[in-house]
């Protein structure tokens, strides 16, 4: 009984941290999509924003991270590459009862621009 009891919280941790690491990878990759969908100009970095923004909303992280915590820049003109960068801190409690732990994130994508 003391394994399943182990076996339940080991269970729990899994389902309260998981979806942390999750949101933030789909995000990354929503990111890669980004730094490569629009042209290599000032208004297209102008748009990466927005459609990071956008993708903000959509991966439900807008309680932890705002527009103002990204940047985009670009290089190179047409082949160069774009870099999307985003820095952000989330909380979550491993079991109930628990302190929050707080794991900070650090997504930098680059792609070429076409």
């Amino acid at each position: 009984i003391v394994r399943l009891a182990i076996l339940a919280l080991l269970a729990l941790a899994a389902f309260n941290v998981a979806p942390v690491y999750f949101a933030n990878y789909r995000f990354e990759d929503r990111l890669t999509e980004i730094a490569g969908q629009f042209p290599p100009n000032k208004s297209g970095d102008e748009r990466a924003l927005k459609a990071v923004e956008q993708a903000i909303e959509e991966a439900g992280l807008a309680d932890f991270l705002s527009v103002d915590d990204c940047g985009v820049t670009s290089e190179g003109g047409i082949g160069g590459a774009r870099v999307v960068s985003c820095t952000y801190d989330r909380e979550y409690k491993l079991l109930p009862g628990m302190a929050p732990k707080t794991v900070h994130f650090e997504i930098s994508v680059s792609r070429p621009m076409f």
